[in-house]
């Protein structure tokens, strides 16, 4: 029985052998341009999952570390705030040290007495202090309208409601900026009413009524800079905890970095240099394809 001679038969499976090499190489080219060791979760889906969880992971604490990042700001804002009010009393103390002491006089006491105007104006602008997004510090939960602000008595208020949110979303509920009374006090014997109470006693003629006031200033003067120094400790407790939060995201979210390069990652010179030897046996198959496809046995016999 006669045997029967194909020289075409070994094409088609070296044309499947070129086109599982060509698949591959395009798959370690995709692969290599985007860093990561799978372009679809089919490829690998334990891993896939593992990463879509870890990205996950990862936006949450994102979000989280947009929220501390407000937080901190705020109080950053408002120990800058509260410094300033505090330096304003520390001021106002001085002067009232300097009318006090029995030789100024009238005018000195009016030169005093402007300077004192300046500093309430510099006090009223640190209670009304806002933050980046123009929301009030101060005010507690109502921060779109300034907080402080004078009666038709010229009395100053406090207008703010409840508290100001923290850093929830962190878990850090805590660390807000304090309420306005914590900082400036009440309108009957806060800083307000204090500076108010020396503009009077600056005005004041008579030395026998004025020196009383002067020291009841005095008093209140220490009251109110020793709670202005209370709240800004708290500033910097609620900066402290922020800071030890944004700590710990970071730390989690290196991890995740670590976990997701671990799912994801490719080894780029191991992928590289299989890539190379793809195309060299690519080409070297081609050649061997294009010489067994120049022609036929019975071309070459006849």
């Amino acid at each position: 029985m006669p045997t029967l001679v194909n020289s075409r038969s070994p094409i088609p499976v070296q044309a499947e052998r070129m086109a599982r090499v060509e698949d591959r190489i395009v798959r370690l080219q995709a692969q290599i341009s985007t860093g990561e060791r799978f372009t679809t979760p089919s490829e690998d889906p334990a891993a896939a999952n593992r990463a879509a969880l870890l990205t996950r992971l990862q936006d949450r604490l994102t979000a989280e570390q947009r929220t501390l990042d407000r937080s901190t700001s705020r109080l950053n804002l408002a120990e800058t705030a509260t410094t300033s009010a505090a330096d304003a009393l520390v001021r106002a103390r001085e002067l009232t040290l300097t009318a006090a002491n029995g030789t100024a006089s009238p005018e000195d006491r009016q030169v005093i007495l402007a300077e004192v105007r300046v500093l309430r104006e510099q006090l009223l602008d640190s209670a009304n202090a806002r933050d980046d997004s123009g929301r009030h510090l101060f005010a507690g939960g109502r921060n779109g309208a300034p907080p402080y602000a004078a009666d038709a008595a010229g009395v100053v208020q406090w207008q703010g409601f409840g508290d100001a949110p923290g850093a929830e979303a962190a878990n850090v509920g805590t660390a807000s900026a304090p309420r306005g009374p914590a900082l400036f006090g009440d309108a009957a014997t806060g800083a307000f009413a204090v500076l108010d109470r020396l503009a009077a006693a600056l005005e004041q003629p008579d030395p026998l009524l004025r020196a009383p006031e002067m020291a009841a200033v005095l008093d209140g003067l220490e009251v109110a800079h020793e709670r202005l120094l209370v709240g800004r400790a708290g500033i910097g407790a609620g900066l402290a905890r922020l800071e030890g939060e944004g700590n710990r995201i970071e730390s989690a979210r290196l991890d995740i970095a670590e976990g997701l390069a671990s799912s994801k990652g490719l080894d780029l010179p191991s992928a590289i240099a299989e890539l190379q030897s793809l195309q060299l046996t690519l080409n070297a198959a081609q050649q061997s394809f294009a010489s067994i496809f120049e022609g036929t046995l019975f071309d070459r016999l006849g």
